[in-house]
């Protein structure tokens, strides 16, 4: 099989391997050989043209799952046995399915949680967590807690993934950790912190500075020292309004992102892209019941908001993408669970001067969820056109006013938020092929 066959049939093959075609799982297995031993390298290193709207993804659990059918490799052998192998195997199942602007995805909680001693568990065709029943810390032994090793197996893993990606695709690679709120919750417990959060939000502000100071700080400077060009990616999903409140998103979770980009000469290099979750608004009192902005009345959602810190009396949901914008400078994302229309979007993006990324949900492109797949094909496509025109519009909107596009290898401006082996191919081959036309 030649380059220009992988780069024009490879969607094709993937999908006859997601039908169970024996004759296909042989002609990946050959190609999958070639690319491990680097004969594939060229691919990767093709640049896409600086003006164009691309589609990233991340797809490692999808990589896993034909790696684990290929080779019988399990999951701690894919993700921790060869970071070059990882590397390359992951990047040329983007260039498969016709994905040009390839990024670096990892298991992030995991590895975070395992590199401070987390008890972890593997299944072998699955990817790692944390063990919830055995949580590394709590309340008596958390200031215990000391700097991990930082030559220990998984930050050499994690550099070696960086060095390779950067040495494959000559681009900035960006390295994924979890956020400090992420972090505290699969090595305290993801239901113990919650509660810790509404009973002892002073304990759990301290214990986010404990991690700050003495595994982030020291881990994002051995980083920045041996891989100079390096972004910092804190993944936080658990810290997000969806999940804690906005109020306590912006109290607790999001000040100690705020010490390591305003108080450390390589801040400007860290940023989190995955707080989620723009449309609620917290009622004030005790009940803190979730609804959604587009229910109610604007000066009601304003007085509640207001109730719950969100200093903001016109719009609290753009007071929060502003904010946001002290965690990650380089760009306005809109994900699959914030609600607001993609316009609004597009209206903050041109207002702040940023750069819009667009994230298409993991549910969006399951095969297993759907009923009408020729209906769910059709509004997928919408989606696409929709997004894509978006993204021009703010492109247009900067070039008038002198503003460069954000050169972030992760996560891209259309963001396929997960490809695994149950999502639907011909709905992500729907999505390339709507937004490159």
């Amino acid at each position: 099989m030649t380059k220009t066959n992988v780069l024009d049939t490879g969607s094709a093959l993937l999908a006859r391997w997601q039908s169970n075609d024996d004759a296909a799982l042989e002609e990946l297995r050959t190609l999958f050989d070639a690319v491990i031993a680097g004969q594939f390298d060229a691919v990767l290193r093709e640049q896409v043209p600086a003006d164009s709207v691309s589609v990233t993804t991340s797809l490692h659990l999808m990589t896993l799952t034909l790696l684990n059918q290929l080779y019988g490799l399990t999951s701690a052998d894919f993700y921790k046995g060869n970071p070059r192998r990882f590397v390359r195997t992951t990047l040329i199942t983007q260039r498969l399915l016709g994905i040009r602007k390839l990024t670096l995805g990892c298991p992030v909680y995991a590895f975070g949680a395992e590199a401070l001693g987390q008890t972890m568990m593997y299944p072998d065709k699955h990817a790692p967590g944390a063990d919830p029943g055995e949580p590394l810390v709590n309340r008596m032994n958390w200031r215990q807690l000391e700097t991990p090793n930082l030559d220990g197996e998984i930050p050499r893993i994690i550099e070696g993934m960086l060095t390779h990606f950067a040495d494959l695709t000559g681009l900035d690679p960006v390295a994924h950790l979890p956020g400090p709120y992420s972090l505290a919750a699969d090595i305290f417990g993801q239901e113990a912190l919650i509660s810790a959060l509404l009973e002892a939000p002073d304990f759990v502000a301290e214990f986010l500075n404990h991690l700050v100071n003495h595994v982030f700080i020291p881990w994002i400077e051995r980083l920045i020292n041996r891989i100079p060009n390096v972004w910092i990616e804190l993944s936080d999903a658990s810290g997000s309004p969806l999940f804690i409140s906005p109020q306590q998103f912006m109290k607790i979770a999001a000040t100690p992102v705020q010490r390591l980009i305003n108080d450390h000469p390589w801040g400007n290099r860290v940023f989190v892209a995955n707080y989620r979750g723009d449309h609620l608004i917290l009622t004030a009192g005790k009940s803190r019941q979730r609804r959604t902005a587009g229910r109610r009345g604007r000066r009601e959602i304003a007085r509640e908001a207001k109730a719950d810190g969100i200093k903001s009396d016109v719009d609290p949901v753009a007071e929060l993408i502003r904010f946001k914008l002290s965690l990650n400078p380089n760009f306005i994302i809109k994900l699959e669970a914030d609600e607001r229309p993609v316009s609004f979007y597009v209206e903050q993006a041109i207002q702040h001067n940023k750069p819009l990324y667009l994230g298409i949900g993991a549910t969006r492109i399951d095969r297993n969820s759907m009923t009408d797949r020729r209906a769910a094909k059709q509004e997928i496509r919408d989606t696409a056109v929709t997004y894509a025109q978006a993204i021009r519009t703010v492109l247009e909107s900067l070039a008038r006013h002198g503003q460069p596009r954000a050169g972030l290898a992760w996560p891209g401006a259309i963001y396929i938020e997960d490809i695994n082996a149950e999502s639907d191919l011909e709905l992500v081959k729907t999505i390339i092929e709507t937004v490159t036309l």
